[in-house]
């Protein structure tokens, strides 16, 4: 079976992502996440990479497995320094994410730690009407065209019955309802 990259559009075996043990463990790291945290984080780890070539893979087990340990504790601590903690469910985690993405070009990177993403946590956390502020900004930090929204939208169901996330039915009742909404 072949897959389609969703960044460059290559296709690939379905089998060559777990080929290793390091795939396999990556993947199952992955498997773990709610879909949402999950698509969220490819994103994130593109912000490790260095420019001259790609994130390894084990150094992407590391950032992947620490992450999964920071949104798995439920909360959010600022920085190691302070013993504060605010509430902070994967949602926060996902548009703290998403908000690092939106302003990337701000950003140093490569990344070397989670450090400014439990910053940009704890600040949602604490003004939860912040979050609700993102997905605007990254629509029109994107420059996408409703069409072009809808075609992402559409891939990543049709990506999610792929990977098995959803069944053939469901997500062809999600794009319908898209659609039909559009």
């Amino acid at each position: 079976m072949q897959l389609q990259c969703p960044c460059c559009g290559e296709q690939f075996p379905f089998e060559a992502g777990f080929a290793d043990a390091d795939g396999k463990q990556l993947a199952a790291l992955f498997a773990g996440m709610e879909p949402k945290l999950g698509r969220a984080v490819l994103g994130y780890l593109r912000l490790f990479s260095p420019r001259s070539r790609g994130l390894r893979t084990t150094k992407a087990i590391r950032l992947v497995a620490d992450l999964a340990q920071l949104v798995d504790a439920g909360q959010v601590q600022r920085d190691a320094r302070t013993a504060e903690f605010k509430p902070a469910p994967p949602r926060l985690w996902v548009t703290g994410i998403e908000q690092m993405l939106v302003q990337r070009e701000r950003l140093q990177l490569p990344l070397e730690n989670h450090n400014y993403l439990r910053a940009v946590v704890w600040g949602l956390a604490s003004d939860p009407a912040q979050a609700q502020a993102v997905a605007p900004l990254r629509q029109k930090a994107s420059g996408a065209s409703a069409q072009q929204l809808l075609q992402e939208q559409i891939g990543r169901i049709q990506s999610d019955v792929v990977l098995g996330l959803l069944n053939k039915e469901e997500g062809e009742r999600q794009i319908a309802a898209l659609k039909g909404g559009a």
